[in-house]
């Protein structure tokens, strides 16, 4: 992986946007590529099988309440899956997401004498990891439709996962959908992608969503309810070896 400045990475670890503690994050894919010999081929041939992966997010230790450590160390004891996202200087709408499902492993602390204590956060994958890309991160003031992103036309099978964040909130309701057209709503007009809806959040909070059926090339997000201020995340990409 090249090296990225680190104003331009951007880490979100459920609803909570991590980048502001952090000073390095790091991430780790092995993919398995074993021999298969029950093809005609004379030679061997490799496919692509099994996968793994893990985080490892290193800032300094924040004991204040509601920040770094009290946030991590409260999912930490939490036995769900949690929705790591992870943008590698690229947060604008458009750019690269990776998207995972983890479990947190882990927290070491350490510190030389006299020194900044530092707070490591270690993390396993426990699902596929997407690489997709940002359909929507912004402050919204109101109902309305992002830009179209061109992801590529989707075949059924492989699932494709979306995740909606809402990461401050003032209002009654929002709603966040993926909707699909063919030709950036030129002649095919948007329609609701089925199943890919946040549904209606009344606060800050996280959802996944996932589809295996086939998608129109081009994806947007929808956003509609009754708020005054919305600071929205989502992300979207095909989850490796799902097909």
């Amino acid at each position: 992986m090249a090296k990225i400045s680190a104003h331009g990475t951007r880490v979100y670890l459920d609803q909570y946007d991590l980048s502001g503690y952090l000073n390095s994050s790091e991430q780790n894919v092995d993919q398995e590529t074993p021999v298969v010999t029950c093809f005609s081929d004379t030679g061997p041939r490799r496919v692509v099988g099994n996968y793994d992966y893990s985080h490892n997010d290193l800032g300094f230790f924040d004991g204040t309440t509601l920040t770094y450590d009290a946030i991590v160390h409260a999912l930490l004891e939490n036995a769900s899956d949690h929705y790591l996202t992870k943008l590698f200087g690229a947060s604008a709408e458009g750019g690269i997401a990776y998207d995972s499902l983890v479990s947190l492993t882990r927290q070491p602390r350490s510190a030389a004498i006299g020194g900044a204590v530092l707070l490591n956060v270690e993390s396993a994958g426990r699902n596929g990891m997407a690489r997709g890309n940002v359909l929507a991160n912004l402050t919204a003031v109101g109902a309305g439709n992002r830009a179209g992103v061109n992801q590529g036309v989707k075949a059924s099978g492989p699932v494709y996962a979306v995740i909606f964040r809402v990461l401050a909130f003032t209002g009654t309701n929002i709603t966040l959908k993926v909707q699909e057209s063919s030709d950036d709503g030129a002649g095919d007009a948007y329609v609701d992608v089925a199943g890919l809806t946040s549904g209606a959040l009344t606060a800050i909070g996280v959802v996944r969503a996932t589809t295996t059926a086939a998608l129109e090339a081009w994806r947007r997000v929808n956003i509609s309810g009754t708020f005054t201020s919305a600071l929205v995340l989502v992300t979207a990409g095909v989850v490796a070896g799902s097909a």
